[in-house]
């Protein structure tokens, strides 16, 4: 058993303060999904099969770790317990599917850089058609530069900006990979997109260190062969949380939200009109990660819809989606159905959650419960609110 597991288990004062305030309990309703009733599984030494139950219903939030008067972080015993529960042959197969689609892909959803090439094309036809300019990207395949509107061989300039978008950005949710783009077009930057790695995501983090290593090194690979100007990192909220503490520090690399923050003046940005109320949700890896953002998308929400809602008062408060950790699998949407009828009202006329995962949760989520509210991140809005 891992050395911290050992240590919250024995450190816990058993005080409940984070029963009642946990995603997975406020779901279930059942004590062995709270983090006390964890720690208390691993001290009874429980069976591999009740570990599993519990510890697969962790969305790793790290609410419980703010709300502990001793800031004991179960999130983290949770890691720890499915890299255990990953070696003895129980690993969560939702995520062990996801992880296996991206070592082999470089993407969560499993496109081949074929089909990743032929998306990119059709997203930034749409750009072109909608804004009038040109798109600057190139994409990165073995070592060669393409251009992807013209398939022809470039060299690329000396501002060059590596994108990591989501792979649902490029398959599914694509106008936050048009704001990505065009914003870094905007800036001045030559977009390059890795067909090898074109995704955020660090599932590996939900299933075992070992693979969660794995994933960090591929990332630390291409980024040293492109050896671009700048990383750029998209909405992602664990993958973020992951980027930042490893590779990050390793080169020169920035969230879209620090980057754009840092030159909000230098855009020119209108207001853009949604559907009211504007709802601001933190994503959990945003707000309690080892390199939170909570200013930086306040603040560009602020100028391109005016007035929002917050939330939770202390963003460190922040409820997640029920779609961390891998709950966001098909055979969980009746739970987190559930949890949402009990944890949050229904007052949404936009809600913004800027990470893939959250978006993708909620437009099931609304969809379910008949919610007509519009998902949108922080990106889409910078889109619409440049000419």
């Amino acid at each position: 058993m891992y050395l911290y597991v050992k240590y919250a288990a024995s450190s816990c004062v058993r005080c409940r303060n984070c029963v009642e305030i946990c995603p997975s309990y406020i779901a279930t309703g059942d004590f062995k999904n709270s983090p006390m009733g964890r720690l208390e599984l691993v001290r009874r030494s429980a069976a591999v099969e009740e570990l599993y139950d519990s510890f697969s219903k962790c969305t790793l939030c790290k609410r419980c770790s703010y709300f502990c008067p001793l800031g004991l972080d179960v999130a983290e015993v949770t890691r720890q317990m499915r890299s255990w529960l990953t070696e003895v042959g129980r690993p969560v197969p939702y995520v062990e599917k996801i992880v296996s689609n991206f070592i082999k892909w470089g993407n969560n959803v499993g496109m081949s850089p074929h089909v990743a090439k032929i998306t990119l094309k059709t997203v930034l036809k749409r750009i072109e058609y909608e804004k009038g300019h040109r798109p600057d990207v190139l994409v990165y395949h073995e070592g060669r530069y393409l251009d992807v509107l013209d398939e022809v061989e470039r060299k690329p300039g000396v501002n060059t900006a590596l994108l990591f978008p989501s792979s649902s950005d490029i398959f599914e949710y694509n106008e936050a990979l048009r704001g990505y783009v065009y914003v870094l077009n905007r800036l001045g930057m030559q977009v390059v997109i890795s067909l090898h790695l074109p995704d955020t995501a660090n599932y590996g983090y939900f299933l075992s260190q070992r693979h969660m290593y794995t994933i960090v090194d591929m990332y630390l690979r291409q980024i040293e062969e492109i050896r671009p100007r700048v990383v750029v990192f998209g909405e992602c909220g664990h993958g973020w949380h992951i980027f930042s503490r490893f590779v990050a520090p390793k080169h020169p690399a920035l969230h879209i939200h620090q980057l754009v923050y840092k030159n909000l003046d230098n855009l020119k940005l209108k207001r853009v009109e949604v559907k009211k109320p504007v709802v601001y949700m933190d994503p959990c890896n945003y707000s309690r990660g080892s390199t939170p953002l909570i200013h930086e998308p306040r603040l560009i929400l602020k100028r391109v819809v005016g007035d929002f809602v917050e939330l939770w008062k202390n963003p460190k408060e922040s409820l997640c989606c029920l779609g961390g950790g891998g709950l966001i699998a098909p055979e969980m949407l009746k739970t987190a159905v559930e949890f949402w009828s009990r944890a949050y009202g229904r007052d949404f006329g936009t809600a913004v959650r800027p990470c893939a995962t959250c978006k993708a949760q909620l437009k099931r989520v609304f969809r379910e419960l008949k919610i007509d509210a519009e998902v949108l991140g922080v990106v889409e809005l910078l889109y619409r609110a440049l000419d």
